[in-house]
């Protein structure tokens, strides 16, 4: 599976983490107080790639992505499900059609 996962991906992200903790201050004061909407700072930045197709913005995705995940509002939670509960894809993935 190397060539279909991405380390450069996890270290460019970890680097904004870096930078972010001295810019804005620790994750968990911002995302866990709520000062921080995560989910709207996500969208913000999704909707920067896809105006600008820099994919920087896809690093700040993630990072928003996991703060989200590490600090959970209210009535979220983590659950595993099987396919039945997907949110599925948008096109059709390669062994669909196997």
């Amino acid at each position: 599976m190397p060539k279909d996962y991405s380390f450069e991906f996890d270290k460019l992200r970890q680097n904004r983490c870096e930078m972010s903790y001295h810019k804005y201050g620790p994750a968990r004061e911002n995302f866990g107080s709520g000062r921080v909407d995560a989910i709207g700072s996500l969208e913000l930045c999704l909707e920067k790639f896809k105006k600008t197709g820099n994919t920087e913005y896809l690093c700040d995705v993630a990072n928003y992505a996991m703060f989200r995940f590490m600090y959970p509002m209210p009535g979220e939670y983590f659950k595993t499900t099987d396919s039945s509960e997907s949110a599925g894809t948008v096109g059709t993935p390669i062994n669909m059609e196997r």
